[in-house]
């Protein structure tokens, strides 16, 4: 998997030296224990009035890890002016 992830690493670094926008994929099955707790704290987070930004990162954070890499993509970004 190592390798896997180095040639990925090296295709999304040659197309963001083109000026591409990318986009990695990655999958994580979760428990239903696991999904109901996340969602509690998103839903906590989404909904505080003091210190959202920071919750709602702890809560991203909590979710977007180890994942497993399905695939990248890039595209080019013609609706923002000055992109390539």
């Amino acid at each position: 998997e190592m390798s896997t992830i180095l040639g990925i690493q090296a295709h999304l670094g040659d197309f963001a030296s083109e000026g591409l926008r990318t986009l990695v994929l990655g999958v994580r099955i979760l428990s239903e224990d696991e999904c109901e707790s996340w969602l509690e704290k998103y839903n906590f987070a989404s909904s505080s009035i003091k210190d959202r930004s920071r919750l709602l990162v702890e809560a991203a954070l909590a979710i977007e890890r180890g994942l497993h890499i399905v695939g990248a993509t890039a595209i080019e970004d013609k609706l923002q002016k000055g992109a390539p």
